[in-house]
């Protein structure tokens, strides 16, 4: 499939390709603009117009196209077919999603609109499936759109030669299957073994889930079935109990509460509070009795009265005796005050238990003396309910530990097929299918840049398939600064495109290659070695080059002379002078 032809019925510069080699060029006048955005001639548009005819998606709030000046816009777009027939394809911008063809056994003469289509308004989905039997790919189990972006590099394509920038937030198994069809293997080997892991992925995220959440562990199976058999003997004998009306073993086990627990804790604590408050009373009376005074002067007139001496020295022993006296009154009744605070407390918390206590007693002993069997029935009902929703937690546990079980036994499964997919992909790479290409990309790169370069596929520690285009050193063999630069690494992108064409040009496959600024910051010399290259491959194996590039990227000779390209490989010129230079002939 080549490109004929790319037309408008509105203002927009109609271009007529080469059936080999192709140059659009945009030609600056004003070099002042030339850091500016030079691709608003329309060069790197052209890429999306094609791709619009082609039917890629179309989103007018994000696409250019989508803007107000391009509605009525009608594109056409003839193509030429592996079979020797030519198509025409029209897409409008205001009918994006209602495409037209018409298959001629001739290239139509100039610009034609008036057509008498053979398919009219195909709904996209449909027309996406027609286009795919029209072109009659007859290798790789993909769609063509899945492929044609290798074959309409834009600028953001160069970043990897094999990840192209619409996968770029996707997954591996988006494009790492279709590359590995490409290079000759078989894809679905590691389509299905992506599928394998994202299965696993869910499966460890629900066992993580039940182990955490639910607080489920398969090693405790067998002690919830006890427990389970222990609450379903229990249910079975309250039911028993419901069913002949018989409440005396549950009275026994209240009798036995209220004998055995309650009686005797109440008989312990009335003991204590008796004996805490003989001791408040022995306190308080100690407390308001009030110590012996001794007074000194009627002392004295004692003394004088019964006419017997009583010298100063003994008035003052008697003086040290009181206030020692004093002082350890004091201090006692200080302990007494803090002894009785504490007992007091001691006390009331005796009192409080003995309440609680005594309540209990009498809720228990209503149980008992009521004379409404009733009562006691609804009692019991109560503790079946109990049971049932407790058989019904468990019987619930069980069935996630079972959910748990095979889970993690589908999961060992699933290691095991992963294992068996990681032997097969080794076993695919050993094939070496891709000897071919990579031989034909080595040819490519070594005529540019006289350098070594290799396609490479591995494993990584998960077993997933990794690729690799490098330069080497052709000395040391070891893999050189160059291929990680820029301009090297468009070029080893712009080598891979061309090394599958080559490969499948003996097929009906694509055979037209789009790359925009495909020279950009490349080195003279290297420059004027990829247009021998690729002119070279054009004629050796029937397949088109479209090159587009500004006035300022074109080689220059030892002379340091521009070199132009010939009138007849340029499909279309764009200048800056003014917008009839432009693509559209508008500046938007």
């Amino acid at each position: 499939m080549k490109i004929s032809k790319i037309y408008s019925n509105k203002q927009f510069k109609n271009v007529e390709f080469n059936n080999d080699f192709n140059v659009v060029i945009g030609r600056i006048t004003d070099k002042s603009k030339h850091e500016k955005d030079t691709h608003n001639l329309g060069k790197t548009l052209l890429i999306s117009v094609i791709d619009f005819l082609l039917l890629g998606g179309f989103d007018k709030n994000r696409h250019f196209l989508g803007e107000d000046i391009f509605k009525g816009q009608i594109f056409f777009c003839e193509i030429e077919l592996n079979n020797g027939k030519y198509l025409l394809i029209k897409r409008s911008v205001d009918n994006p999603t209602r495409i037209s063809f018409k298959l001629n056994d001739y290239k139509l003469e100039g610009f034609q609109q008036n057509i008498n289509w053979d398919e009219k308004d195909l709904p996209f989905d449909k027309a996406r499936n027609k286009l795919n039997e029209y072109l009659g790919f007859d290798v790789l189990p993909w769609p063509y759109r899945k492929t044609i972006t290798y074959f309409l590099r834009s600028q953001q394509d160069y970043l990897d030669v094999f990840k192209l920038n619409k996968f770029k937030l996707g997954k591996d198994k988006d494009w790492k299957p279709m590359v590995f069809d490409l290079l000759g293997f078989d894809g679905d080997i590691i389509k299905k073994k992506a599928d394998l892991e994202e299965r696993q992925a869910k499966l460890d995220y629900n066992i993580s889930i039940l182990k955490k959440e639910a607080k489920i562990d398969t090693s405790e199976k067998d002690k919830i079935q006890g427990l389970l058999e222990i609450k379903k003997d229990e249910k079975e004998n309250t039911e028993s109990k419901i069913d002949k009306f018989n409440f005396f073993e549950k009275d026994q086990s209240i009798n036995h509460q209220l004998v055995e627990d309650i009686d005797s804790r109440i008989q312990i604590l009335n003991t204590q509070r008796y004996n805490i408050s003989f001791e408040i009373k022995k306190i308080e009376k100690s407390l308001s009795t009030s110590a012996d005074e001794i007074d000194l002067n009627e002392l004295k007139e004692i003394y004088d009265e019964v006419k017997i001496y009583f010298p100063s020295e003994l008035l003052k022993n008697y003086e040290q005796l009181i206030n020692f006296n004093k002082s350890i009154t004091q201090e006692r009744r200080k302990y007494l005050r803090e002894n009785l605070d504490e007992l007091k407390k001691d006390f009331n918390e005796i009192d409080e238990e003995l309440e609680i206590l005594e309540t209990k007693k009498v809720e228990l002993l209503d149980y008992l003396t009521d004379m409404d069997s009733y009562t006691k029935f609804k009692e019991t009902q109560k503790s079946l309910s109990k049971l049932e929703a407790e058989i019904i937690r468990l019987e619930e546990k069980l069935v996630l530990i079972d959910r748990a079980s095979e889970i993690e036994g589908e999961i060992q499964e699933i290691q095991h097929s992963l294992e068996e997919k990681t032997k097969e992909i080794k076993s695919q790479i050993d094939l070496r299918k891709h000897t071919e290409i990579r031989r034909i990309f080595n040819n490519i790169i070594s005529s540019v840049l006289s350098a070594q370069a290799v396609i490479s596929i591995s494993q990584n520690k998960q077993g997933n398939v990794e690729f690799n285009a490098n330069i080497q050193n052709p000395q040391s063999g070891e893999i050189t600064a160059e291929d990680f630069g820029t301009s090297y690494r468009k070029l080893l992108c712009m080598a891979f495109d061309l090394s599958i064409l080559i490969h499948y040009s003996r097929n009906s496959f694509f055979r037209f290659v789009y790359h925009d600024g495909a020279l950009e910051a490349l080195d003279d010399r290297k420059k004027i070695k990829f247009l021998e290259t690729v002119k070279k491959i054009c004629k050796d194996y029937n397949l088109q080059y479209i090159l587009t590039l500004i006035d300022s990227d074109l080689p220059k000779n030892e002379k340091n002379e521009v070199i132009q390209f010939p009138p007849d490989e340029i499909c279309l010129e764009l200048d800056d002078k003014d917008d009839s230079g432009k693509l559209f002939g508008i500046s938007f």
